[in-house]
């Protein structure tokens, strides 16, 4: 059976052997993140505490101070420094506030909807369709590769998002918040700041 065919704590039991090597090992980590929907800015020690409580309960014949153990024991610790901790930014790109017709990031005012993303890129933002956010604009903003999105639907949240942007959005496991504008602007600044790789579009009207 392969990776595909097994859950991640399932395949660390049916393979847990000496001969085991990192980079399957890092595979069973990126099945296990991916299953339970976890980005890599989980903290590691979340990650391999789950994996080493399997690998425990696969190796609980053999004895304890044993060197087969302690050698696989030891080939754990060596992936969990694999794994990156979360990046953490000095927020490059700050939103500060938005009033009715224009926003302001990092101190500039725009008149205008605008796009952000984690690359710190600001551009103008335009929908296909007037007070709709479409499939085609979702695209727009996916280009960026994000794993998550967040609209702001306007100051009393009159933009209005199409079904498919929210199927589309749950098909690819991408998290996708749409708030009215000034809650979408914390949104964004948490999730930056945190080091998520988040793109927004901000309605900055009704």
């Amino acid at each position: 059976m392969g990776i595909k065919t097994l859950s991640p704590l399932m395949y660390i039991d049916v393979h847990m052997r000496p001969e085991i090597s990192e980079e399957l090992v890092g595979k069973v980590i990126e099945k296990w993140k991916m299953e339970n929907k976890i980005g890599i800015e989980v903290p590691k020690s979340k990650v391999i505490e789950e994996i080493l409580l399997r690998y425990l309960e696969a190796t609980a014949k053999i004895k304890a101070g044993s060197n087969k153990r302690d050698k696989l024991l030891r080939k754990f610790i060596q992936v969990s420094q694999l794994i990156k901790k979360p990046k953490v930014r000095s927020n490059s790109v700050m939103i500060d506030s938005t009033d009715f017709g224009s926003i302001t990031i990092n101190s500039k005012r725009y008149n205008n909807d605008v796009i952000v993303s984690y690359k710190d890129v600001v551009r103008e933002g335009k929908t296909q369709k007037r007070h709709l956010i479409s499939k085609k604009d979702l695209d727009i903003l996916l280009k960026e590769k994000p794993d998550v999105v967040v609209i702001g639907t306007g100051q009393d949240g009159y933009l209005q998002i199409s079904p498919d942007v929210f199927n589309f959005s749950k098909q690819k496991g991408i998290e996708f918040f749409d708030l009215e504008t000034p809650e979408a602007i914390k949104k964004f600044n948490q999730l930056y700041a945190s080091g998520r790789k988040v793109v927004c579009y901000m309605h900055v009207t009704c």
